[in-house]
C-alpha cells in the first residue's frame, strides 16, 4: 500500500476524455437547482433559462475547449466540463474588463462564436474525431451528485426560503455592498467604490466582474444573479470541482466522492463546547451561507480546484510545457483577485514543496517549482497593487493572542470577562482538533508522501492557513479566510492520501470493515458530545476548566475508539493503518448525518421580516433613477446610516448605489481602505463606524437637503456634478424647501422622494 516516491502517479494513465457516462447525474443536479431557484427563490423561468444558456455558451464551452487543449483531456467529458466551466470564469474576466474599458461590451456576444469557429477549423484540419463512449453513470458519480444535492437543498432552505427575490427589504447587511460594486463594474472600468464618488475600488473584485458580465450578456438584474443564480452556480462548482480534481489526480472514481464529502460536510472535532462557532454539524450550512454572504469566497473556492490540478500535474510532468505554465499563471492572477487571502497559502505550499524537491535532489521538479513559486510571488505583489492598492486593511501579525482572545469572547455571554488562562486552553484545543482532522493527510505524509512534492503541495495550504488564522489579527476575524479558503486543498489531499493508503482493489469484506471503523469514529464524537453537553459555561470563572474537561473527555473517547480499531484490525485481513485512518475520517465527518437531516427533513425556515436597512419604497426609488438616468450621472442622498440616525451609527449604507447602479456623492462610507483616503489603518478606521474624512463635502451634501436654497443646491449641481437627489424621510430633510427650489419630485413612494437636478 502507498505510492513509492518514484512511482508514476495513477493520474498519468492515458485518458480519452470522450466518456460521457458521468454527465447524467450532473445534468440532473443542475436541473434540480434551477427548479428550486424558480419555486423557492422566485427566479423567473425565463431568467433561469437565459442564465443556463449563458453558462453553457460563455463559460462551459470556451473554458472546456481551452482546458482540453492546454491541460489535456481528463478521465471523462464530465470531469472536463466541470473544470472547464471553472476555467471559463477565469477567461471571462479579462475579456469583459477589456471590452468595458473601451466601451464595446456589445462585442462580448462574439466570444463563443469565435471559439466555435476556431474549434471547427481545428477539427476539419484533423479530419477525424475519436469515438464517443456513452455508458452507464458510475455509482460514485451519483454519490458525488448527492453531496452537491445536499448543498443545494441547504441553499434552498436557509438562503432562498427566508430571503426570496421579492424580499428585497430583508437583505443580509453586506448584500447591498456586493450589489453596488457589481453595479459599478457593469457600467465602468476602472471601477470605484460607488457609495463615495471618486473613491477607487481596492478590493477582491473579480467576482463582481463575473456578475457584471453575466448581467451584460443576459440582461438579468444583478440582484437575481447575486442572491440566486450565480452564487448557486459557484456552490455547485465548488463541490463538483473537488470531485473532478480528486478523480483526475488519483485516477480513481471513489476519491472524488471522498473529496466532495469532506469539503461539503467535514469539520474538526469540536472541543470548544459544541458552539456554533466550530460545530461539525453546522459546517456545511455555514459553507453555504458563507458563499452567499461572501461572494469573493464563493468564487475563489472553485478557482483553487483548477489551480491545484494545474500545479500538481506540472510537478508530476517529466517534460516542461509552456502552455500549462502560462495557464497556471493566469489562474493565479484570478485567485489573487478573487480573494486576497487565497494565494499566500498557495505560495507557502509551493515553497514547502520546493524545499522537499531540493532536499531529494529532483532537479527537474525543483526547476518547475521554482518557476511556479517565483510566478506566484510576482502575481501576489502585482495583485497587492492592482486589486488592493498596497493596503492590508488592518491585517497584521499579532503574537499576543488577539485571535484567541476574540475566539474566547465569542464563546461567553456578552459582558463576561475572559480569564487569563483561557488563551492557552484555546490554543491547546485548536491544535489538537487540527491534528485530529488531519490524520489521513499526516499518515499519507509519514508513509512516503513527504517525498512527493505534489502531495506536499496539496497538504501545505491547510497547514499554512491554520497558522495564519492563529498568528494574524484582524478587527473582524477576517484572517479566518486563510484557513477557510484552504478547505478545498485539504479535502483533495485527504482523498489523495486515502488513495495511497488503500490497496488498488479492496475486498467487500475489508470495505465493510473500513466503513465500520469510520462509523466508530463518528460514534466516538457523538459520545463525547453527549458526555460534555451542548453549552459553554455561563461565566468566565469556569471557562478554562470546562474547556479542558471537554477536551480530555473527547480525547479519551477517541483513544478508546482507536484502541478498539487496532485490536479489531489485528484479527482481520484489514491493515491497522487504513483502519485508524477510516476511524479518523469518521471523526471528520461526524456532522454529516445531521447536515443531511437539516437539508432534507429539518425545520422550515421562516421568511425574514423587512429590515430598516432599506425603507419602504426605497428599492423602487433607486430603480426609478436607474431607468431614467445615464450611467455617469451622480446621486446625492441624506441616507448615510443603517436604521435611524444616531451618533456614530453604522455606516454600511450601500443600497442606493446598488439598486440604482449609479455612483453616489456620499451614501455610507464603511469598508473603504483608510489608507486610500489618507487615514491610518486602525481598527476604528476599518470598522463600520469610521468617521467621514471630508467634513466639508458631507456638510455640502447634507445642506442641500436639510437647508435647500439656490446656493446649497447649486453647489451640489455645479460644483460636485450631482444630477439626482434621493431623499429618505427617515432622516432630516426639508421637503417643502426642496420642492420650492426643484419643483415636484419625479418619483414619490413610501418614505422616498426623487428630485431631478439636471
Amino acid at each position: 500500500m502507498g505510492v513509492a516516491p518514484d512511482a508514476k502517479p495513477s493520474s498519468e494513465r492515458p485518458f480519452s476524455g470522450r466518456d460521457w457516462s458521468g454527465l447524467l447525474p450532473g445534468t440532473l443536479m443542475v436541473g434540480a437547482t434551477l427548479v428550486l431557484a424558480i419555486l423557492v427563490a422566485g427566479v423567473d423561468p425565463g431568467d433561469a433559462l437565459l442564465f443556463t444558456g449563458y453558462v453553457l455558451a460563455f463559460l462551459t464551452f470556451p473554458g472546456t475547449v481551452v482546458w482540453r487543449a492546454v491541460a489535456k483531456p481528463g478521465p471523462s467529458l464530465g470531469n472536463d466540463l466541470v473544470l472547464g466551466t471553472i476555467l471559463g470564469l477565469v477567461l471571462e474576466a479579462p475579456l469583459y474588463v477589456l471590452l468595458r474599458l473601451v466601451d464595446l461590451t456589445q462585442l462580448i456576444y462574439a466570444y463563443p462564436v469565435v471559439v466555435l469557429v476556431v474549434v471547427v477549423a481545428v477539427l476539419r484540419r484533423r479530419r477525424r474525431v475519436g469515438p464517443v463512449v456513452v455508458g452507464k453513470a458510475h455509482l460514485w458519480s451519483w454519490a458525488g451528485a448527492a453531496v452537491a444535492g445536499v448543498q443545494v437543498l441547504l441553499v434552498a432552505k436557509y438562503v432562498w426560503s427566508p430571503q426570496p427575490l421579492d424580499a428585497l427589504r430583508a437583505p443580509y447587511v453586506d448584500e447591498p455592498f456586493h450589489l453596488a460594486i457589481a453595479g459599478d463594474l457593469l457600467h465602468h472600468f476602472p471601477a470605484q467604490m460607488p457609495w463615495v464618488e471618486g473613491t477607487p475600488l481596492f478590493y477582491h473584485w473579480l467576482v463582481y466582474v463575473h456578475l457584471a458580465s453575466a448581467a451584460t450578456v443576459t440582461h438579468i438584474e444583478l440582484i437575481v444573479l447575486l442572491r440566486g443564480l450565480s452564487m448557486a452556480l459557484l456552490v455547485l462548482l465548488t463541490v463538483g470541482g473537488a470531485y473532478a480534481a480528486a478523480t483526475r489526480l488519483t485516477g480513481r472514481s471513489w476519491t472524488g466522492f471522498v473529496a466532495a464529502l469532506v469539503l461539503a460536510m467535514g469539520a474538526t472535532p469540536d472541543f470548544f463546547g459544541w458552539t456554533s462557532l466550530v460545530s461539525p454539524a453546522q459546517l456545511a450550512f455555514d459553507s453555504v451561507m458563507r458563499a452567499f454572504d461572501s461572494p469573493t469566497h464563493a468564487l475563489v473556492m472553485p478557482l483553487q480546484m483548477v489551480l491545484m490540478v494545474l500545479v500538481v500535474e506540472m510537478i508530476r510532468r517529466d517534460r516542461w510545457r509552456w502552455g500549462p505554465c502560462l495557464l497556471t499563471v493566469a489562474v493565479m492572477v484570478a485567485v489573487a483577485g478573487a480573494k486576497s487571502s487565497a494565494l499566500p497559502t498557495v505560495i507557502a505550499a509551493l515553497l514547502l514543496a520546493l524545499v522537499v524537491a531540493a532536499v531529494l535532489r529532483r532537479w527537474q521538479t525543483v526547476r518547475t517549482l521554482a518557476v511556479l513559486f517565483g510566478s506566484a510571488v510576482v502575481v501576489f505583489l502585482a495583485a497587492q497593487q492592482l486589486f488592493y492598492g498596497g493596503g492590508t486593511r488592518a491585517t497584521g501579525i499579532d503574537l499576543n493572542g488577539s485571535t484567541v482572545q476574540r475566539l474566547g469572547i465569542l464563546m461567553l455571554p456578552e459582558g463576561e470577562t475572559l480569564p487569563a488562562s483561557a488563551p492557552v486552553s484555546i490554543w491547546i484545543c485548536f491544535t489538537v482538533g487540527f491534528v485530529l482532522v488531519g490524520v489521513p493527510v499526516i499518515v499519507g505524509l509519514l508513509r512516503g508522501g513527504w517525498r512527493r512534492p505534489d502531495f506536499v503541495f496539496l497538504a501545505g495550504p491547510f497547514a499554512a492557513g491554520a497558522g495564519a488564522f492563529m498568528v494574524l489579527s484582524h478587527p473582524a476575524l477576517s484572517q479566518a479566510y486563510f484557513l477557510l479558503g484552504a478547505a478545498g486543498f485539504f479535502a483533495v489531499a485527504t482523498a489523495v492520501s486515502l488513495a495511497d493508503i488503500l490497496p488498488e482493489n479492496v475486498s467487500l469484506r475489508d470495505g465493510v470493515r473500513i466503513l465500520g471503523c469510520a462509523a466508530l469514529g463518528w460514534l466516538a464524537v457523538v459520545a463525547a458530545r453527549l458526555v460534555v453537553g451542548g453549552d459553554m459555561p455561563a461565566d468566565g470563572s469556569v471557562f478554562t476548566p470546562t474547556l479542558l474537561t471537554q477536551l480530555v473527555i473527547g480525547l479519551l473517547v477517541l483513544a478508546v475508539a482507536v484502541g478498539a480499531v487496532l485490536v479489531y484490525a489485528r484479527r482481520s485481513t484489514i491493515a491497522a493503518v487504513p483502519a485508524v485512518v477510516a476511524l479518523m475520517l469518521g471523526v471528520v465527518l461526524a456532522g454529516a448525518p445531521q447536515t443531511v437531516a437539516l437539508a432534507t427533513v429539518g425545520p422550515a425556515v421562516p421568511r425574514e421580516p423587512d429590515s430598516d436597512i432599506i425603507g419602504p419604497g426605497g428599492v423602487a426609488a433607486a430603480r426609478f433613477v436607474r431607468a431614467h438616468s445615464q450611467p455617469d450621472e451622480l446621486i446625492a442622498t441624506n441616507a448615510h446610516c443603517i436604521g435611524l440616525p444616531v451618533p456614530d451609527c453604522d455606516r454600511r449604507n450601500f443600497w442606493i448605489a446598488g439598486y440604482a447602479e449609479r455612483r453616489v456623492l456620499v451614501e455610507g462610507w464603511a469598508y473603504i481602505d483608510p489608507l486610500v483616503v489618507g487615514l491610518p489603518s486602525t481598527d476604528l478606521n476599518n470598522s463600520a463606524y469610521l468617521p467621514f474624512w471630508d467634513p466639508a463635502l458631507l456638510a455640502a451634501n447634507d445642506a442641500a437637503i436639510t437647508h435647500p436654497s439656490p446656493a446649497t443646491i447649486g453647489t451640489l449641481r455645479d460644483e460636485y456634478g450631482v444630477d439626482w437627489l434621493v431623499v429618505d424621510r427617515r432622516y432630516q430633510a426639508d421637503l417643502p424647501g426642496i420642492r420650492r427650489e426643484l419643483g415636484q419630485p419625479r418619483f414619490k413612494g413610501g418614505l422616498y422622494s426623487v428630485f431631478d437636478l439636471r
